[in-house]
């Protein structure tokens, strides 16, 4: 599929007061697909290992700029009445493999060490798993439907109606926290699992 990747999207696509069901991975959240699971469980980082299936990675930024956490972010975050949301598409091949939104507290953005104001195209992945003291907190997953907004947005991308799946981590740096979620969608590896995980 031939898929011209738009940039005149809505910003956020995940708004302030959209419902959101991440659950901590374990057996009965998790899909059957092991294959499938070893995507959403892989503790590295996404975008090296998306760089093994492309020859050319991309970035293309949605948009970042202040906004609210959400409550189901406040519980990694803290309720922190200022920071910075920022969505993107991970492109493997000029094509959408992954939608990514990162939340970072203020305090985070303000911590030089980490440089997230000034992030432009650069993966956040391959910055954060720069970082010397980084820990990675336990993986939650999500199913997405295709009435939801990312569910909507890979229609939007020329993509058939179907679920997706996605995985979210607290990234502490620096004596920072930044909450990462990964939703595979397009033409992944994942998101083509899912699809036949569903019709099996």
């Amino acid at each position: 599929m031939d898929v011209a990747v738009k940039t005149e999207f809505d910003f956020p696509i995940i708004r302030h007061h959209q419902k959101a069901d991440w659950l901590l991975a374990n057996s009965a959240t998790l899909p059957e697909s092991a294959a499938l699971q070893a995507w959403l469980l892989d503790p590295n980082s996404l975008t090296a290992k998306l760089k093994q299936h492309c020859a050319n990675f991309e970035v293309r930024v949605i948009g970042q700029q202040p906004g609210t956490i959400r409550s189901d972010e406040a519980r990694w975050l803290g309720d922190d009445e200022h920071a910075a949301i920022r969505e993107v598409l991970l492109c493997c091949d000029g094509k959408p493999w992954v939608f990514a939104r990162s939340v970072f507290p203020q305090r985070a953005l303000d911590e030089q060490a980490l440089q997230l104001g000034q992030l432009g195209n650069n993966p956040l992945g391959a910055h954060l798993f720069a970082q010397p003291d980084l820990e990675r907190g336990a993986i939650e997953v999500a199913k997405f439907s295709p009435d939801s907004p990312i569910g909507r947005l890979n229609q939007q991308l020329g993509y058939p109606a179907q679920q997706l799946w996605g995985r979210r981590s607290c990234f502490k740096a620096a004596g920072q926290k930044v909450l990462v979620a990964e939703v595979f969608i397009g033409e992944s590896i994942p998101a083509k699992l899912a699809n036949e995980d569903i019709q099996s």
